[in-house]
């Protein structure tokens, strides 16, 4: 699963648009990275914790000389799986199930309904004003154009793939065919 896939499963799952889901993922990264970075340890109950890392400075070994290098001091974080995410995993425990949002109070579709009918009455306002500042401007039909007969164009089109279909013969393929025939012809 990539973070765009995590967006839509916690939008499906909450009654959270995509936009909105998106920002809590981002959040929840945002939040989780910068604790790490000033070296706290960030524990989510039930998932797991952060921990950060710390490497000192040490002397390696290029494997393919055997030079000794050096390796500078680096960060990084651990993820240790809490208790509860070991036991569903080796099946011990059942994953608890999602609370449904009717349940919950939530309904999915009263929020994006309410956005919707802000946004037609928002449109229609925008129309009416639009219409009471304009000017009153007879329109006059336009000419008919005459048509071309479509039977030419698909013709001219069809011709054209037809053109660009067809590769290119190259001779520069088959001459080193040629060449290993005369040399394994030579070599008795």
């Amino acid at each position: 699963m990539n973070k765009s896939e995590l967006i839509d499963t916690v939008s499906k799952t909450t009654s959270l648009t995509k936009g909105e889901a998106d920002e809590a993922v981002n959040a929840l990264i945002h939040a989780v990275v910068s604790e790490v970075k000033s070296g706290r340890r960030v524990v989510v109950a039930s998932f797991g914790s952060f921990n950060p890392t710390r490497r000192g400075a040490r002397m390696g070994r290029n494997p393919q000389t055997g030079a000794p290098v050096a390796i500078a001091a680096s960060r990084g974080v651990r993820f240790g799986p809490s208790a509860m995410l070991k036991d569903v995993l080796n099946g011990k425990a059942v994953l608890p199930q999602l609370k449904p949002l009717a349940a919950s109070g939530k309904t999915s579709k009263a929020p994006k309904a309410a956005k919707k009918a802000s946004r037609a009455a928002k449109k229609t306002s925008k129309k009416a004003a639009k219409r009471s500042t304009k000017k009153v401007v007879r329109r006059v039909p336009a000419k008919k154009a005459a048509k071309r007969a479509p039977a030419r164009k698909a013709a001219k089109h069809s011709a054209r793939k037809a053109v660009r279909r067809v590769p290119a013969r190259s001779s520069s393929k088959r001459a080193p065919a040629r060449k290993a025939a005369k040399r394994s012809a030579r070599r008795p």
